[in-house]
């Protein structure tokens, strides 16, 4: 490593001390002492400069056996009952056991105590006094900087045993998950191994006791078939399968050599994976943190969601407001119901028209016919002009009658009964009171509104139907409002019951905008502890595949048969990238999507561009613009004269990064359409 890698890998260690010393400072101020108690470990671990290897598995599927056989001795104790009841850390150093007592309440770290190797199988199997131990002997695969985790069964009964587990993950930087053979697809296998996948950092599953596998009862390919698609639907991400036999180390599928590789090769990237496990563990730690903060929360929101009722908060917040134009509109209800019903009334006797031409010739007649120079003929007597009044008096009437009724009393009961409804106080008996209270419009009547010296033609018959209308319109006015005064009467009553109802509304809606303003104040408090935290938290690193490979991620690939003679390999399968961090795969899948009917690789697409380009370089002796050149000169305008002449985009840089001396080649749909244009006839028709 370079002087200046060094420098920046201490002043990247350096920040990220700082970043968790913070978090933790922000963790003690919220009260989160579990996650306060990770980052405080976090921060030593980022001080050792440890890579932790933890192994998890469930009861019998040999994980303490795997780890005293890579350390070559037998540190821990391993039998028929449950082992490492309490999470072991394992160095290489001086043999030494130091036991950390649990003690509860306290946020002091206890006093380790020092004892022997040999007493401690009694610490590990009693472990409920003890928070963790640590081991060092004689390990030279774990050298200076690589420590072994291991974690209670993942199926114990014990709750503590799996919260151990599940708490020892923030520590480790590589999970490998210990499986039985006849066990891996069990669900609590699945589930744990779905828990260790999200943590996003590298894990590898081995599957222990292979040595149970019988060839003839299932092939080794569909058992691996089955596994990955067990894996695929439960949506872990593995960087590894790696198959193992303690007990017989010669099997073909036994991959113990592999494993004992791949932590070496772990180890001698120790920094990367550091910097990148602690990257997960701290934000990990705080999704976690708001999680159980969110968690805390339910509760309480549970009870409010049942206090809001489904209902929206604008929705409340509007009914709300309304309810309180509601309020202020029925205290003014009598006086706007008066003035509504007066209103409506003038409206209606203003539009009634109740003397039209025909009422006023015949008014005009009877007014003539007791004006004093009325004769009838040569031979008029008193009876035969009193007979003549009569009947025109008896005219006029029924025609005003006839105007009243059609114009004036229908429209009037109409308008009342409608009015009183809306208002809740119609009854049957106002339509007769009302009628009751109407005018009639009688021949007396008639004769005693008619005063001396009434003219009987002109202005003066004019002036006197609109005095006599005016004063009908008054009678039935005064009569509907004082139908009007006896309905409204009632109108104290139904506001008192409008306004307790009102009343229930509204502290049914209070309830409702307090619960609904208590649940925006928990989202505001969440978001704030999110955007805070946020603050403080590092960018997140990722490991690229290529990375991955280089870290030595195994993947069993078939052996190939001989060929040409060759003798072939050995029996034992031999270990790649897995499908996800390999180069070859991702370009099969850019064939696929492109119709491709072979894969893409890596040679088919260095060899199709090269060999494509010099072919058609040899056959073009000479260049568009006269100058010979030769084919290697050529290559770089190649490109661009491509696509100028296929109409194409413009090139992009090859996946194959050195796939011809130009560097450049067009996306092979693109390219395969462009070899079958009429005018490039002379170049190669296939890639």
């Amino acid at each position: 490593m370079g002087a200046e890698q060094v420098r920046i890998q201490r002043e990247t260690l350096s920040e990220t001390a700082s970043q968790l010393s913070r978090l933790k400072d922000l963790m003690r101020h919220w009260g989160d002492e579990s996650a306060e108690r990770i980052y405080e470990d976090l921060q030593n671990k980022e001080g050792g400069n440890e890579l932790t290897l933890a192994f998890c598995g469930h009861f019998s599927a040999g994980k303490s056996s795997m780890i005293n056989l890579l350390c070559g001795s037998s540190v821990l104790p391993s039998g028929p009952v449950p082992t490492s009841a309490n999470i072991v850390s394992i160095r290489s150093g001086a043999p030494r056991v130091l036991i950390y007592p649990r003690v509860e309440g306290s946020e002091n770290e206890s006093t380790p105590v020092e004892t022997t190797p040999e007493r401690l199988q009694e610490y590990c199997r009693n472990g409920g006094e003890y928070s963790a131990i640590e081991v060092w002997n004689e390990i030279p695969l774990l050298g200076k900087h690589g420590v072994l985790l291991d974690t209670p069964g993942v199926d114990s009964t014990d709750d503590g045993h799996q919260a151990a587990t599940s708490s020892a993950l923030h520590l480790a930087d590589v999970v490998f998950y210990v499986m039985d053979y006849n066990h891996v697809q069990s669900e609590n296998n699945l589930a744990f191994a779905k828990n260790l996948s999200d943590w996003g950092k590298p894990l590898y599953l081995i599957v222990n006791q292979i040595d149970k596998h019988r060839e003839q009862e299932i092939s080794i390919e569909e058992y691996k078939r089955q596994l990955e698609n067990a894996f695929e639907q439960w949506g872990i991400h593995c960087a590894g399968i790696l198959f193992t036999s303690l007990k017989m180390k010669e099997h073909p599928l036994n991959h113990w050599d592999n494993l004992l590789n791949l932590i070496t090769e772990l180890l001698e990237h120790r920094e990367q994976l550091l910097q990148y496990s602690l990257s997960r563990s701290i934000h990990h730690t705080a999704d976690s943190s708001l999680t159980a903060f969110r968690e805390d929360q339910q509760e309480e929101r549970e009870i409010l969601l049942a206090e809001l009722e489904g209902a929206e908060v604008t929705v409340v917040m509007d009914e709300l407001k309304s309810l309180e134009e509601e309020k202020a509109l029925l205290e003014e209800l009598p006086q706007q119901s008066r003035a509504s019903l007066r209103s409506d009334l003038d409206a209606l006797l203003n539009n009634a028209n109740l003397m039209p031409a025909d009422v006023r010739e015949a008014a005009g007649s009877y007014v003539e016919s007791v004006s004093p120079g009325f004769r009838l003929g040569l031979f008029s007597t008193a009876g035969r002009r009193e007979k003549e009044q009569g009947k025109r008096l008896e005219a006029w009437q029924g025609l005003l009658v006839r105007e009243v009724s059609a114009q004036l009393e229908w429209h009037l009961i109409q308008l009342v009964r409608q009015w009183a409804e809306n208002l809740g106080l119609w009854a049957e008996e106002a339509e007769t009171t009302l009628k009751q209270g109407f005018p009639a419009v009688s021949q007396e009547w008639l004769a005693a509104a008619l005063k001396p010296g009434t003219g009987y033609s002109g202005e003066a018959l004019l002036n006197f139907c609109r005095t006599l209308a005016a004063d009908l319109k008054s009678q039935f006015r005064r009569a509907a409002l004082l139908v009007g005064d006896e309905l409204l009467a009632k109108l104290p009553s139904l506001i008192e019951e409008q306004r307790a109802e009102l009343q229930r509304r509204e502290q049914a809606l209070t309830r409702q905008a307090r619960a609904a303003r208590a649940l925006a104040a928990l989202d505001r408090a969440a978001d704030a502890r999110a955007h805070e935290l946020a603050a403080l938290l590092p960018p997140r690193r990722t490991l690229t595949p290529a990375s991955c490979r280089r870290l030595g991620s195994p993947r069993v690939r078939q052996r190939r048969a001989p060929h040409r003679g060759r003798p072939s390999r050995a029996n034992a399968p031999r270990l790649e990238a897995p499908p996800q961090a390999g180069r070859r795969e991702r370009l099969r899948r850019r064939a696929d999507a492109a119709g491709s009917r072979q894969p893409l690789t890596r040679w088919r697409l260095r060899q199709s561009c090269c060999a494509a380009s010099q072919r058609w370089h040899r056959r073009r002796a000479v260049w568009p613009h006269g100058r010979r050149i030769s084919p290697a000169a050529a290559l770089p305008l190649r490109c661009s004269v491509r696509s100028a002449q296929a109409n194409l985009p413009s090139p992009t840089l090859c996946s194959a990064k050195k796939c011809c001396p130009c560097r450049h080649t067009l996306p092979r749909p693109q390219l395969t359409a462009y070899w079958r244009r009429k005018e490039t006839s002379a170049m190669p028709a296939r890639l």
